[in-house]
């Protein structure tokens, strides 16, 4: 027979019961707020990267555009950037193609030589302000020397209400038109 044999008591094993409880939580809301964190950075990146993206592309090509043939209704009406604003604009390219730039639903779209690309989802808004050589708004095609852009994008897999995966971003963009004849 063994003597002095002892064991936990009832008390000392709900104690560490408790203790290893309290522990769990704390690491599972450690987790928790980890995951928060990377959902929240990685929604932030993407509607950064779609917006910086779009912007680019248009103003990478406007900047060596011909001429500007068409704007979308609002290109002459304001005040930059908080009102008016078109959200479409044709003109013609380096080689003499005409191109377009176009909202359509969240894809900002180009159409050239009756392709269309979609150049970037989750676009929210895109709004150009048409000015002439002194600066000042036109409705004017030809009179256009530079634009003003605003690009406004949002996660492409946003839901309904609030939560870390709902991010936006806006980029704004000032550029001058050097090729015009």
């Amino acid at each position: 027979m063994i003597r002095d044999q002892r064991g936990f008591t009832l008390a000392e094993i709900l104690v560490a019961a408790a203790v290893l409880s309290m522990m769990m939580a704390a690491l599972l809301i450690i987790q928790q707020q980890g995951q928060f964190a990377y959902i929240t950075g990685a929604a932030r990146v993407e509607t950064q990267q779609n917006a910086r993206w779009a912007l680019d592309a248009l103003t990478g090509e406007l900047r060596t555009a011909q001429s500007v043939t068409t704007l979308g209704a609002g290109c002459g009406t304001g005040p930059i950037p908080s009102g008016g604003g078109a959200s479409s604009i044709t003109f013609t390219d380096w080689a003499g193609t005409p191109v377009q730039y176009i909202l359509t639903g969240t894809n900002l779209q180009r159409i050239s030589g009756g392709t269309t690309t979609d150049i970037t989802p989750g676009v929210e808004a895109l709004r150009l302000w048409c000015l002439d050589t002194n600066g000042d708004l036109t409705a004017t095609a030809g009179a256009v020397r530079s634009l003003h852009i605003r690009i406004q994008t949002r996660s492409e897999q946003a839901t309904a209400g609030a939560g870390p995966q709902n991010q936006r971003a806006a980029l704004e963009a000032h550029l001058r038109l050097r090729n015009l004849l």
